[in-house]
């Protein structure tokens, strides 16, 4: 028994080995090897500290440069922070497939965010519709409707004192939630009300135990050995099924009800798919086109419908909750955002229209500046499709590509004294000359973000709702906020703002 136990792992061993020696002196591996890039440990490559995923990259940066090289378990990867290597990666038509997802798969399935190719170019098609904006402006009823909660529920919190600190990212969270809720699935789960939400819970479970499985063996596994063999796979599964089953109930009901409308009822133009006379959620409209003959499954529905809950809620609570600590360390512009709302809404308590936020001109600029210092989404993934040059290096198809936004936001080449907050350099006039890759918080090219015009829309709202109301302050005793990276940038021990009544 002994004896096949030491055949058994010599054997294995043996195989490690000779999948090590062959990566090693194949074509791709020297190519890569060319890149400058940190020291690797055989087998499982180059070593990263999970927990300072930042201070890594800015590391490495500063070593090897803004375009270097990693190995993860044998993988390649090529880190790129240059405006032009970014360029190079996001304009290209053959090189979006999304790379560094797979672990994601499961729970957002092949939607718009993880397909590739053909497929995603059908799907992003079907679903510009959806993000037309009539559609986007009757929203603005239930951004408005959840900003006035929220802004009601930080009133209570802070109790009108001037000196408590209150923890703004969990309520600001809960609201986003609320409405990406209404919006993609056209429900209420009250997550502001009823503040114990499971499907929070199993959003931040979920994405931790998929960043721990990345930089682990586990990765190299298949998702169902994953899922059965281990515990974290286990407490995964469970969450992706809560998630599934919670999307699915709303699906089958939402079906029901379309199916059963009168075909001769009318929405603006005349059209059920692109129009306000109804207020539609992007799942009524999927299943709309789908009853019109678009070519959507009941699981591609699910699929779009779980990728809209899962990056439209994060993201913009992070971006609001970032801007409102840009505010209250920068007391100065924040009373110029302040005084812009005053010239937009008067002594007014109306509630903010389409039409205002075109005229928060300077909030964009601050707005603009804390997506620059505090990039949404550090990083984001590709995977070559062919071999192509960055920045003068050959990067051979197949290799995974790691555009780091952080530090591609904050290059003293295009923003002089990267680290201070200053929305001036978002003017017009100051814009003119700079790379258009230096800027690209909503990503670029053919894979931009679909849904950034509602994100801003969405945090316009909010922040409005809030600075009209208060004023932010940050205790100056406080050491800056400290940040950490899974899916979106976090900061470790929430944002704790003073809240002051304004009038």
């Amino acid at each position: 028994m002994i004896g096949s136990l030491v055949l058994f792992i010599g054997a294995v061993c043996a195989a490690l080995f000779y999948v090590y020696w062959k990566s090693e002196h194949s074509t791709v591996a020297k190519t890569i090897d060319l890149i400058p890039g940190p020291p690797k440990i055989p087998i499982l490559g180059t070593y990263m500290d999970t927990t300072a995923i930042l201070q890594t990259m800015e590391e490495n940066i500063k070593t090897y440069g803004r375009v270097h090289r990693l190995w993860v378990l044998g993988k390649p990867i090529v880190c790129v922070s240059s405006p032009r290597g970014t360029e190079v990666i996001l304009t290209s038509k053959v090189n979006i497939d999304k790379g560094f997802y797979d672990s994601v798969e499961p729970w957002l399935g092949r939607g718009i965010l993880l397909s590739g190719g053909s497929q995603w170019k059908e799907t992003r098609r079907l679903l510009n519709p959806a993000f037309h904006v009539q559609i986007l402006e009757s929203f603005f009823d239930v951004f408005n409707k959840n900003a006035t909660i929220l802004a009601e529920l930080l009133e209570r919190e802070s109790n009108g004192s001037n000196d408590r600190e209150v923890d703004v990212n969990p309520f600001i969270k809960r609201c986003t939630l609320d409405i990406i809720c209404d919006t993609a699935m056209g429900i209420s789960v009250n997550a502001q009300i009823e503040t114990d939400s499971q499907y929070i819970m199993a959003v931040e479970s979920i994405i931790y135990l998929i960043i721990k499985r990345t930089y682990s063996l586990w990765s190299l596994l298949p998702d169902w050995m994953y899922m059965l063999m281990s515990a974290d796979g286990q407490h995964f599964r469970k969450d992706v099924t809560l998630l599934h089953n919670f999307t699915k109930t709303v699906i089958q009901h939402k079906k029901r009800r379309i199916y059963e409308e009168d075909d001769t009822s009318e929405d603006v133009n005349g059209s059920s798919y692109v129009g306000t006379r109804k207020k539609r959620a992007f799942l009524d409209l999927l299943l709309l086109a789908a009853k019109e003959g678009a070519d959507l499954s009941d699981e591609n529905i699910q699929n779009e419908v779980d990728t809209f809950m899962a990056a439209g809620s994060d993201t913009t609570s992070t971006t609001v909750a970032m801007f409102l600590y840009c505010m209250a360390v920068n007391p100065q512009y924040q009373k110029l955002v302040q005084e812009e709302l005053d010239e937009v809404f008067g002594d007014s308590d109306r509630e903010c229209t389409m039409n205002d936020t075109a005229n928060m001109k300077y909030m964009e600029y601050c707005l603009k500046e804390s997506l620059r210092l505090y990039s949404t989404v550090p990083s984001i993934g590709r995977t070559t499709s062919e071999d192509i040059e960055i920045d003068g290096y050959q990067v051979p198809a197949g290799t995974g590509i790691f555009l780091q936004m952080f530090y591609l936001h904050r290059n003293p080449e295009y923003f002089p004294d990267p680290l201070t907050y200053d929305p001036e350099r978002f003017r017009p006039e100051n814009c003119i000359g700079r790379h258009p890759f230096a800027f690209v918080p909503f990503s670029g090219g053919p894979r931009n973000c679909i849904g950034q015009k509602f994100a801003n829309f969405e945090a316009k709202v909010i922040i409005s709702a809030l600075l009209r109301k208060f004023t932010f302050s940050y205790k100056c005793d406080r050491k800056p906020l400290q940040l950490e990276t899974d899916l979106v940038l976090k900061p470790v021990n929430g944002i704790p703002l003073i809240i002051t009544p304004r009038h």
